[in-house]
């Protein structure tokens, strides 16, 4: 007898559920998502179709809580619209056990929901990712049509009157530009630009990522560090493009959350500010060696210090007779009758004299590697020995860049994640630039694991909302019997909105420093608050 019921309720129940999870999803997944995309110029059949294959998850993860309640709502009423709980009550039936099927539809939908957040809609977002890398030629050729045209890593930006998508005898994709306009800045100043006849773009993978590589023919172009405008035959620029879809916490799998709450340093943004803060102590270790070459150059010569420096290309010999660190960044600045001696691995020389210098250490964001570079300035004078005797004059000069010293970069490279992470308020001794990037890399990993925990406990709150909120909605669908079956359904959205936000004010209070506990605690305090008022109902409604 007992079996028959719960058969009949699953059935019922599960009709009704399956019914309207695939209506909503169709609804919320196909029209308001990908019927949107549709209007996107240049998307094709086959993309269309991988998009609806991307987007049903997140559909369904947003419908599905929805259509257990609804489900649970509308089966339980009508079954107390019919008198049928009247009749199983007045077989000795407990009310209470005829609410299995409704625990099975919760578990399903909760198993689903968890599923999709945790593993399935993670993959999709990469997915999604790789889906645009795959047509990447053609993306570029779409963006330089617009007005936001075409940017790499926002330094160079390329405008083109035409452009042709066409490929090679390989059957490698190339894209032609012609009536070309460039510019290409860092640090937020220009560097150059200028125009050209026309662009080749060729495109490949480096380190699993697109790369382009464009060669410039006809330029005529300003160049801010060699002061005038030039023209160049031609003019090779290549990148990385970055990823479309950077890592974030919200799109990891839970494998992926937990790995990096284990190991919060091994996280990349973490790691970036690592590799910064490296870079920043190798900047200050080599600005201590100079200023340390400086103070003994004096032994030697009463009249002036010096530093050497150089790579396998270039060296260069600093003479003057001041040397001031600067006061925010510990850059040397030099001064007092400043002499620059410069020696190719060709053999040519240079003799720079100048008012003053400056020594600075870049890294290229493209190629990684750190930079030795210095500026003079105030009535420089060069002499070149491809000149002749000829001294050229100018107001400033920027020498050629060198290689910072492998030695620097070891000494840095072995300050490890675990000693640069260390809260112990102990400084580096490596200047205020240097502590202040430490702190906020410590800062950093603290954030990250607070994410990461309101992350998890988040999608953990979420799934299981679906058990106390499905029940509710049943014993509501109950008590509010008949035409008020919808009523009941719009009460229970009630608390589903309370639990939807105790979710996210708690994940929002645990991302605060010191109030992780509480952030928990007003999480699960949605879905505690709405477990008693199942409870209450249950025991002291239904029952009657």
């Amino acid at each position: 007898m007992l079996w028959t019921l719960q058969t009949y309720i699953s059935r019922e129940l599960g009709k009704t559920f399956a019914l309207t999870s695939v209506g909503l999803v169709a609804v919320i997944g196909l029209g308001g998502g990908v019927m949107n995309m549709i209007g996107l110029e240049g998307v094709s059949t086959l993309q269309l179709l991988k998009l609806i294959g991307l987007i049903i998850p997140v559909a369904a993860t947003l419908t599905l809580p929805i259509a257990a309640l609804y489900s649970a709502t509308v089966t339980y009423g009508r079954l107390s619209a019919d008198n049928e709980l009247t009749a199983c009550r007045s077989g000795g039936i407990n009310i209470h056990v005829l609410f299995v099927p409704t625990l099975v539809i919760s578990a399903v939908s909760a198993g689903c929901c968890f599923i999709f957040i945790s593993f399935v809609i993670p993959v999709m977002v990469r997915n999604l990712d790789r889906l645009f890398e795959n047509d990447f030629p053609r993306l570029i050729k779409q963006q330089l049509s617009t007005s936001d045209r075409f940017s790499i890593r926002d330094k160079l930006v390329i405008y083109a009157d035409n452009t042709e998508l066409v490929k090679t005898e390989e059957g490698e994709p190339l894209l032609q530009l012609k009536g070309v306009a460039f510019s290409q800045n860092e640090d937020d100043a220009w560097v150059r630009f200028g125009t050209a006849q026309s662009v080749l773009i060729t495109f490949g993978r480096q380190d699993g990522r697109p790369s382009v590589a464009a060669n410039m023919y006809g330029i005529h172009m300003y160049d801010a560090a060699r002061g005038g405008f030039f023209y160049h035959d031609d003019f090779p620029i290549s990148a990385v493009i970055p990823k479309r879809l950077p890592i974030k916490i919200k799109w990891l799998t839970l494998g992926g959350l937990l790995q990096y709450l284990r190991h919060p340093a091994t996280y990349p943004e973490v790691e970036e500010g690592l590799d910064q803060l490296r870079g920043g102590i190798a900047r200050s270790l080599f600005f201590n060696a100079l200023k340390k070459q400086f103070v003994a150059g004096f032994d030697e010569h009463p009249a002036y210090g010096e530093v050497r420096f150089g790579d396998a290309e270039a060296s260069y010999t600093l003479r003057s007779g001041v040397c001031t660190p600067d006061r925010k960044d510990g850059r040397p600045r030099f001064s007092g009758d400043v002499v620059i001696y410069e020696e190719h691995a060709d053999g040519t020389r240079r003799v720079v004299h100048a008012d003053a210098a400056v020594v600075d250490v870049r890294r290229d964001q493209e190629v990684g590697d750190a930079t030795v570079q210095v500026e003079a300035s105030g009535h420089v004078a060069i002499e070149d020995s491809r000149q002749g005797k000829a001294v050229i004059r100018r107001e400033r000069e920027n020498l050629d860049p060198v290689l910072l010293p492998r030695e620097i970069v070891q000494q840095a490279m072995a300050y490890s994640s675990e000693r640069l992470l260390r809260d112990d308020g102990q400084p580096l001794g490596l200047g205020d630039w240097v502590q202040e990037h430490r702190k906020k890399a410590i800062a950093g990993v603290g954030m990250v694991s607070r994410e990461i925990t309101g992350e998890i406990h988040a999608r953990l709150a979420f799934s299981i909302s679906v058990f106390v909120l499905v029940i509710l909605g049943a014993a509501l669908g109950i008590v509010f019997r008949g035409s008020q079956v919808l009523v009941a359904f719009g009460i229970s959205f009630v608390p589903s909105a309370l639990v939807i936000s105790t979710i996210i004010m708690g994940k929002q209070l645990i991302e605060k420093p010191g109030m992780t506990w509480v952030g928990i605690g007003v999480i699960w305090g949605g879905i505690v608050l709405v477990a008693i008022v199942d409870l209450f109902v249950l025991t002291k409604v239904v029952r009657r």
